[in-house]
């Protein structure tokens, strides 16, 4: 699976699954928004996507909240 030039919104990615995703969906090539309520983890994450070379965004939100929800696809 090969996703060059796609962008890939992962919610909860700061640790668990949601880090392995983000961490793989990167590895395969695509530009990934790690969003979390842990904005710390979630710059974290990011980091070690940089790692790998390629391009991530930490995002502080809470999909449960509406706004939250809405502010992370726009920032995508």
């Amino acid at each position: 699976m090969k996703l060059e030039g796609k962008v890939a919104l992962i919610t909860g990615g700061a640790q668990g699954i949601g880090r392995a995703i983000a961490l793989a969906l990167a590895r395969e090539g695509a530009k990934v928004v790690v969003s979390d309520i842990n904005l710390e983890k979630a710059e974290e994450t990011c980091r070690e996507i940089a790692a790998l070379g390629q391009e991530a965004a930490a995002v502080k939100g809470n999909v449960a909240d509406g706004k939250d929800a809405e502010g992370m696809v726009q920032k995508s």
